[in-house]
């Protein structure tokens, strides 16, 4: 039994009387069977005639021509267009770059407008006349890039001293750890650890027993970095006190300003 699948393969050469008997035998019982096919062909029947009844039509003289330009604009892309254009006004396009382009030019309206557009801007810009650098030009600029230099210079100074003074207030974030004694611990750790490991490997001497000594290398730094982490908390505990300490005193300050300026306008 034919599907309807295979039915529509097979409808151009049944028309065309192309069929063998067996496959033009089921096309037909297919034919017969299924209402949808039948309107299928119906339809490609109807398109048929209706081209046939549709006299022919010369084409234009210049068809040829528009199509070859078509052809050539459409061998280079607008993009590769954009790309060119500065190497077209500066006359440095190969032969085949510049025939490619020109008929791209031909081809597109949108790349032609752009062109035309930059070369009206090129030609306004070659009749402007040159204009003369004014006089000490050089050394204004190199003056205001001094100047400017030596502002950032004491902006960074003024920021480095209110963060300073920030921290000094306990307004500034918490200390944190500081990382150069842990590398240097580390840099510290490794030379020892390649060290024991020379002298065992050299066979110079009595033999150091290598696992003992390392871990106590790293029992050592594990003490020092916990002792590093109670200053610094020390040292935050002391700087809440001292923040402590002078917002107090701020704050009798005020209010013996205010109790002195009562006084004063009291009668």
């Amino acid at each position: 039994m034919m599907e309807c699948r295979e039915f529509e393969h097979l409808i151009s050469e049944y028309l065309d009387g192309a069929l063998s008997a067996e496959h033009a035998e089921a096309f037909v019982a297919h034919l017969s069977s299924c209402a949808d096919c039948r309107a299928l062909l119906d339809d490609v029947q109807a398109a048929l005639e209706l081209c046939r009844s549709v006299g022919e039509v010369e084409p234009a003289p210049d068809l040829d021509e528009r199509l070859r330009r078509v052809l050539r604009g459409a061998a280079m892309s607008c993009r590769a267009f954009g790309e060119l254009i500065s190497s077209y006004f500066d006359g440095v396009l190969t032969a085949d770059e510049y025939h490619l382009f020109e008929a791209h030019a031909r081809a597109c309206a949108r790349c032609r407008r752009d062109l035309e557009g930059i070369a009206a801007v090129t030609r306004l810009l070659n009749e402007v006349d040159p204009v003369a650098l004014p006089e000490g030009l050089n050394e204004r600029l190199l003056q205001a890039v001094r100047s400017a230099h030596r502002d950032a210079s004491r902006s960074w100074l003024r920021r480095l001293r209110r963060r300073w003074a920030a921290w000094r207030l306990g307004w500034g974030a918490p200390l944190r750890s500081p990382l150069l004694p842990r590398w240097a611990m580390a840099m510290v750790l490794c030379a020892a650890t390649f060290g024991l490991l020379v002298v065992n490997l050299s066979g110079g001497g009595g033999r150091v027993p290598v696992r003992p000594a390392i871990a106590r290398l790293f029992e050592r730094a594990a003490e020092m970095r916990v002792e590093g982490e109670r200053v610094v908390e020390h040292l935050g505990q002391w700087r809440a006190q001292v923040s402590t300490l002078l917002r107090a005193f701020r704050s009798d300050r005020e209010r013996s300003g205010e109790a002195l300026e009562k006084e004063r306008s009291s009668p």
